[in-house]
């Protein structure tokens, strides 16, 4: 007997009699557990069956009286002889109570071999077997950073510093549709020069009420990554609710697999996903997304940062730009996407953290010199806080004076006016903010 089981989810395979059994949907009532179960045949194995369907019902897996009646409407269905079929269903039924009732196993730590470096699906932003959430406002691309992602994944296919490992991607769809997906795809593959499909399912449920189908699924389709879009829907709009959203996240954590969770923005403070505070509790991996985009421009530029990690440090943010090209019909035919510098991008810099914007606005004020060559001029502490994100003059004026960057990354040139420090003629810095 072959047995594979997930949470929710166990299948039993007997090649010897050519039968498959799967449960799922466990339940106790009334003391008992309960679960569907669905018996399959191996027409092959029964060339006198004309399919391979023998039972799907709802079964008391605990009774003695329950697992007597339902061996003899098996061998009533497909005659193997009910000490046969007896002997497999107290088999699969106290496998099944048991596998319920242990849960995960015991294991020791502190004295395994440390990871050398952090897993990941797609370096640097999806670590493998971790909840990461993605958010932004509406209608900045979300989706379309979400297919490219999948896309790298499941062909093996490095772009700028995003490095992939090679897993099988499911795609659970709450929003948009499988027609807005296939030609987003269509045209991403275009770009990328590749010819991939991705597996996509339409989804009605709640991600907790689905967590059995999903759990079937996932185990037989062997998916590495799957994608959650969007959360507030998966969640059944319960977004403010810690109840709904720790049980999305512990019915995700059931399943084994790394999941990407597209969220959208809190309106009422832009500084985290929107919803309850358990979305950065319970996620180990936060990236918010940023749009720089012009009206009737032909490309978008993406800003990501990342806002949370529970391991290691967090990375420094990059870009993403998406260059469009219709076709006669104005339909987007295809996608080219490359990797720009958040900074060189008047509006994606606003996303990074101070120093970053302090730095890249002085790097920007260039003054050229009659001989040709150029010099970084100075600028006034008014000027710099017109360019950066800072909530206040004195915010900036204390950022700019500060020592781990002051006379590093820039010097002060006279009384409240700042120059930037070219790399060539840097110090190394003594302290790493």
């Amino acid at each position: 007997m072959k047995e594979t089981t997930a949470v929710g989810y166990h299948k039993y395979e007997f090649d010897e009699f050519g039968v498959v059994i799967e449960f799922t949907r466990f339940k106790p009532e009334r003391g008992d557990i309960y679960a569907y179960i669905q018996v399959n045949a191996d027409i092959n194995h029964h060339p006198d069956m004309e399919h391979p369907h023998v039972m799907l019902q709802k079964q008391n897996l605990s009774s003695g009286n329950a697992k007597r009646t339902l061996a003899n409407d098996l061998n009533d269905r497909l005659s193997l002889g009910k000490s046969t079929w007896m002997s497999i269903v107290e088999t699969v039924c106290t496998r099944s109570i048991r596998t319920n009732w242990k849960g995960a196993e015991i294991q020791k730590i502190g004295k395994n071999p440390r990871r050398k470096e952090m897993p990941y699906l797609l370096y640097p932003v999806i670590r493998k077997d971790a909840p990461c959430i993605i958010y932004g406002t509406g209608g900045i691309g979300k989706s379309y950073v979400s297919l490219f992602f999948c896309l790298l994944v499941q062909e093996n296919l490095s772009v700028g510093k995003l490095a992939p490992t090679k897993t099988k991607v499911l795609y659970l769809d709450w929003e948009s549709g499988d027609d807005d997906l296939n030609d987003r795809v269509a045209a991403l593959n275009k770009g990328l020069g590749i010819d991939v499909e991705l597996d996509y399912r339409r989804c009605f449920d709640t991600l907790t009420n689905d967590i059995h189908e999903l759990a079937r699924v996932i185990t037989t389709g062997d998916y590495g990554l799957v994608v959650v879009d969007a959360k507030g829907a998966a969640i059944g709009g319960q977004i403010n609710e810690a109840k709904e959203t720790i049980e999305m996240f512990n019915a995700l954590r059931s399943l084994n697999i790394t999941s990407l969770i597209i969220d959208h923005v809190s309106k009422e403070s832009n500084s985290g996903p929107i919803g309850s505070i358990y979305n950065m509790n319970e996620a180990r991996n936060v990236w918010e997304m940023r749009a720089s985009q012009q009206e009737d421009s032909d490309f978008s530029r993406i800003g990501l940062y990342h806002r949370k990690t529970n391991v290691g440090k967090r990375h420094k943010p990059f870009g993403l730009e998406f260059k469009f090209l219709d076709d006669d019909y104005d339909v987007i035919d295809t996608v080219w996407v490359s990797e720009v510098d958040v900074n060189e991008d008047t509006e994606l810099r606003k996303g990074s953290n101070m120093p970053d914007q302090i730095e890249a606005v002085l790097a920007d004020n260039i003054q050229s010199n009659m001989d040709g060559t150029y010099d970084y001029a100075p600028m006034s502490v008014e000027d710099i806080h017109m360019r950066v994100g800072s909530k206040s003059l004195d915010s900036t004026r204390t950022r700019l004076s500060d020592k781990k960057f002051n006379n590093v990354r820039w010097r002060r040139d006279k009384p409240e006016h700042y120059v930037y420090i070219p790399d060539s003629e840097r110090v190394e810095e003594s302290v790493k903010w």
